[in-house]
């Protein structure tokens, strides 16, 4: 999918979250997002899936406006991981293709077929509660794959990780993220992970699109 953003605006009780944002992400993007806290990393990632629904008439996907079931096209990692902690591993990662109408057995096989990808097989049946940094992070990841989705969206996906754990968990990003279209936000770029497009961004504004490139001198505006 050829996602585009054209003059991307977002306020949150008035206040820009992004500020006339314009990128061009062809089919096979693979770019790290970067920048401090309030920079508008999150808010871009889901501008781009389709979550904000202010952003959707500056959001194109394949030359046309953003939503509907195309969304299905998206896998998402968020921040926080986001798993129901009430339910197991495996009822997480089914929870997406329920959730769109697919039959239990399907989204039950596809949930496997998932779950072997990232190697979590082994921890189904447990609650997120039981696992580790790392294993939540997997099962994250899972989730984000079941719907086999055409654009992978992390945002900081190894943050809080050990440098082995963050090691293996970006080598599973490498190998999932194969034939698609890829987007990390993290705060800087994570040596794990090496990308060859990077975007700085500070307070809502793009400040670099290119090559990887050290962090642009802010002011206190882009800080903010």
């Amino acid at each position: 999918m050829h996602l585009a953003a054209k003059g991307l605006t977002v306020r949150f009780q008035g206040r820009p979250a992004l500020d006339g944002v314009s990128l061009d992400l062809p089919p096979g993007t693979q770019v790290l997002v970067l920048g401090p806290s309030g920079a508008g990393k999150t808010v871009l990632l889901k501008s781009l899936a389709g979550l904000v629904p202010q952003a959707r008439t500056a959001v194109l996907w394949d030359g046309g406006p953003a939503g509907g079931e195309r969304q299905s096209a998206f896998g998402m990692v968020f921040q926080g991981d986001a798993l129901f902690d009430s339910s197991s591993v495996r009822e997480n990662v089914e929870y997406p293709l329920l959730r769109r109408g697919a039959a239990p057995d399907e989204a039950a096989a596809r949930a496997w077929e998932a779950l072997e990808e990232v190697g979590l097989e082994g921890a189904a049946d447990q609650l997120p509660e039981t696992l580790s940094g790392g294993m939540r992070k997997r099962a994250g990841l899972a989730r984000a794959l079941v719907a086999r989705p055409r654009v992978l969206l992390l945002d900081d996906p190894l943050a809080g990780l050990d440098p082995i754990t963050a090691f293996g968990v970006a080598e599973l990003v490498r190998r999932a993220s194969e034939g698609r279209t890829l987007v990390v936000a993290a705060p800087e770029p994570p040596p794990q992970l090496r990308l060859g497009r990077w975007i700085w961004m500070g307070r809502g504004r793009v400040l670099h699109d290119g090559p990887p490139a050290p962090a642009p001198v802010m002011d206190a505006g882009d800080l903010a």
